[in-house]
This record gives structure tokens, C-alpha cells and sequence, in this order.
């Protein structure tokens, strides 16, 4: 199952020893000297924290919506548009920004269906931890992460915590 939503979080980009390696550090996150500050932490815990720290070239991270829009914007060639205002000015609230986002996701990368944003919770930082997959594979990953009791959601269907993303 692990393999399947690594494959899945990386939009299959990774080759199959890339992937190996990949999920080997993930299922031996219990030995990595990078998690060895958390203390007694599940098997769940380990490997959603070990996901965070080894996807963190897929992820795009901040502690504020705009600062995530601008490393989401990174991943294309051609980049999206602005962080989107009111006309007042004040920025879209997370909210508003996610039901922005995702038509214009949709329409990107038509071979793969489009993408869809996804966010992964972690448990050592206030930060937000964004990641673009397949859209036809969302529902998939999100399957995947139940049943490996992660915490991953659609940004459009989030009841996760998220705490600093203003």
C-alpha cells in the first residue's frame, strides 16, 4: 500500500529504484537520525512525519496561503496567475483560495486529468505542506491514506487543522 501512494504522490515520476529506495526510507523512518526527535511517536506518526520529510521536493510549504500559491505556481512552466485578491485587496481566505485553485489545477497537465492539491498534515510544525497529484488518482491516494491511517485530504474538502495558513 505504501508503495502504491509514494508512486501515486510523486504522479509516477519517480523510476521503480527511486521509488524502492523511497519507500524503504519511509518504512525505516524509525531508524532515521532526522526523526529521532520525536518522542514515542505511532507507527502512523513516523511514517506521516517520514512522507513530509522525504516528499519535501514534491511539497510545497508555508505558513502563509500566498506563500504556498507562489511554490504551487513553481511547479509549472507556465505559471499561474497572481494570488487572488478581493477588490478591496484583502487575500482570499484558505478556503476561497483552494475553491479558486483547483478549476485552474484542473485544466493543467490534460494527460494525467488535470491535478488536484492535496494537504498533508505533520506533527511538527504550524506549517501548511501542499502537494499536486493526478486528479483521477485522488481518489486513490485518499484511499490509501485511510487505510494507512494518514492524514491527507483534498484542499477542497479539508477538515484538517491546518493552523497557519492566513
Amino acid at each position: 500500500m505504501l508503495k502504491e501512494l509514494i508512486d501515486l504522490l510523486t504522479c509516477r515520476e519517480l523510476d521503480p529504484e527511486e521509488l524502492a529506495e523511497l519507500v524503504a526510507s519511509i518504512e525505516n523512518a524509525g531508524d532515521d537520525p532526522d526523526l529521532d526527535w520525536m518522542d514515542d511517536p505511532s507507527p502512523e506518526e513516523l511514517i506521516q512525519n517520514a512522507i513530509v520529510f522525504k516528499l519535501v521536493n514534491h511539497l510545497a510549504v508555508g505558513d502563509k496561503i500566498d506563500e504556498v500559491h507562489e511554490q504551487v505556481s513553481d511547479f509549472f512552466a507556465e505559471p499561474l496567475a497572481d494570488f487572488p485578491r478581493h477588490a478591496n485587496g484583502r487575500g482570499y481566505l484558505p478556503d476561497e483560495y483552494f475553491a479558486w485553485l483547483d478549476p485552474q489545477l484542473a485544466e493543467r497537465g490534460k494527460d494525467g486529468g488535470g491535478y488536484r492539491l492535496l494537504l498533508l498534515d505533520d506533527s511538527f510544525s504550524d506549517q501548511l505542506n501542499a502537494l499536486l497529484v493526478w486528479r483521477k488518482d485522488t481518489a486513490r491516494v485518499l484511499e490509501l491514506a485511510r487505510g494507512l491511517a494518514l492524514s491527507i485530504e483534498s484542499s477542497t474538502e479539508r477538515s484538517l487543522g491546518h493552523r497557519a495558513i492566513m
